[in-house]
């Protein structure tokens, strides 16, 4: 296992297949816990952070990761700001996923990871 959290690999191509399968699974599964002061996770509150961080993605292809590092790294700060409104595990979640972006590579290796926590979510969080 390499150091990196996104790749089995030491060279950090190959992304670790449970992140996509049941990893991913289980994080949309968790969401929907409840616990004191914290309410369970809507699909509405996951694809708003989804589409924050697809917009940066996006905004990757004409800027360099350096540039953009600083954004990604600062959704952190969005995800404390919503701390009452969402479940610890989504929180952990995040700043686990997000402080472990070192690279271009990581970035979209998270991208993949939590696109496939969204397609699982669909059976596990209610809409707002």
């Amino acid at each position: 296992m390499s150091d990196n959290y996104y790749y089995k690999d030491v060279e950090n191509e190959i992304i670790r297949e449970e992140l996509l399968d049941s990893k991913a699974q289980e994080l949309a599964e968790s969401f929907k816990l409840s616990e004191p002061k914290r309410t369970p996770l809507s699909q509405t509150q996951l694809r708003r952070f989804f589409n924050d961080l697809k917009n940066l993605e996006k905004r990757l292809d004409q800027s360099s990761f350096e540039r953009m590092k600083p954004l990604i790294k600062m959704v952190k700060s969005k995800v404390v700001y919503s701390r009452e409104k969402i479940p610890s595990t989504f929180e952990n979640f995040m700043n686990k996923s997000i402080s472990a972006i070192q690279t271009e590579n990581d970035f979209r290796a998270f991208m993949l990871h939590f696109e496939a926590v969204v397609g699982f979510s669909k059976e596990h969080l209610k809409k707002n």
